[in-house]
């Protein structure tokens, strides 16, 4: 029993880990541009994989579906991932490739329906 109750403790501390919420961002075209794609910083969780996350963005952003290398940066913190794209932006500012700070998608307002 006591085993049992052990194992049972063990799944749910895990589980729970599991589900803290971090921050990302994507970025596509990131080795060699020539538009580097940068998309916001956004909430998500430790749950989710790393295709499963370009996968959201890629519906979101349609210019990531076009980019020839997308990945996925992750941050324990919104500050950190903004912090860092403006860092990025600055970095392939250098080297002289273009780059698109992406905007997040407009959220669909409901509509009243007329009677």
């Amino acid at each position: 029993m006591r085993n049992i109750l052990l194992l049972l403790g063990f799944l749910g501390t895990f589980s729970a880990h599991a589900q803290k919420e971090i921050f990302a961002m994507a970025i596509g075209n990131w080795r060699n541009g020539p538009v580097v794609y940068l998309t916001p910083v956004f909430s998500t969780t430790e749950m989710f994989t790393t295709p499963q996350l370009l996968t959201q963005v890629k519906k979101e952003h349609e210019e990531l579906n076009v980019a020839a290398d997308v990945d996925v940066m992750r941050f324990a913190t919104r500050e950190e991932g903004e912090q860092h794209r403006l860092e990025l932006k600055a970095k392939y500012g250098v080297r002289k490739l273009e780059v698109v700070l992406l905007e997040a998608p407009a959220k669909e307002e409901a509509v009243p329906a007329q009677h």
